[in-house]
């Protein structure tokens, strides 16, 4: 996927087709989430519950066809922006090659004992630089 320095597939479960006989669309919020912490485990090295220090603050979503049962999912990410306190990355959903899904997410980083964010650390920023991507 151009533009997406990080891309992985996404294993397909029963679970994830309703009725109508296509991926949910709740479910590619899940994918957005699997695919996000695939990443998030390369940048940040671990995967234990308190290194992550954000959460999320905003999904967007936009629907460009549907995905079906057999076909073959995969999800690129490219992290667009890093700001003070928050950073946002893209997804785009393939469905056999063919663009199905894209999307964001804003993350925030958050001190949890003192319930407010908080500046992005400098270790992070350094991490995430070899994701870092201009929107196409």
């Amino acid at each position: 996927m151009d533009g997406f320095p990080f891309v992985t597939e996404i294993p397909m479960r029963f679970s994830d087709i309703d009725a109508m006989g296509h991926v949910n669309n709740a479910v590619y919020v899940t994918y957005f989430e699997m695919g996000r912490v695939a990443v998030l485990a390369q940048i940040v090295g671990s995967r234990k519950l308190e290194d992550i220090s954000f959460v999320v603050a905003r999904v967007e979503v936009d629907y460009l066809r549907p995905v079906l049962f057999a076909d073959k999912v995969e999800i690129g990410l490219r992290v667009s922006s890093i700001g003070n306190s928050s950073f946002t990355i893209e997804y785009l959903i393939t469905a056999n090659g063919i663009p199905a899904a894209k999307g964001l997410t804003v993350q925030v980083f958050y001190d949890y004992e003192k319930g407010r964010k908080m500046p992005i650390p400098s270790d992070f920023r350094a991490r995430v630089a070899p994701f870092l991507s201009k929107a196409s």
